[in-house]
């Protein structure tokens, strides 16, 4: 049985360092000044009226949002918690206040 782990943790760690997983695109998160800053020069919607609005969609409880710029555009990473206790984290365009995707949302 140890064996059998050993194999299958050797051949993970091989295929994922030979380049078999999807590559990860850049994402660069603001601190709150320099988020600020972004708004206003970007004329990016308020992070709260979005976290809320996304909140509601989803049906869950807001717990954060945080500017980030993923790849080329500017984005809201948002967090939240929904009922059943399990945590969604959402990526919605910083100025169209679509959603982009998300994470752990099924």
């Amino acid at each position: 049985m140890i064996f059998f782990v050993a194999v299958a943790a050797a051949i993970y760690l091989f295929l994922g360092g030979a380049g078999w997983t999807e590559p990860e695109q850049t994402r660069v998160c603001f601190s709150t000044s320099e988020t600020r800053e972004k708004i206003l020069n970007h004329g990016l919607s308020e992070p709260f009226h979005v976290m809320r609005s996304t909140a509601g969609r989803l049906k869950a409880d807001a717990i954060g949002v945080k500017l980030c710029r993923w790849s080329e555009n500017l984005v809201y990473e948002i967090s939240l918690l929904r009922h059943d206790g399990r945590v969604i984290q959402t990526f919605v365009d910083a100025k169209t206040g679509e959603v982009i995707d998300s994470k752990n949302e099924h």
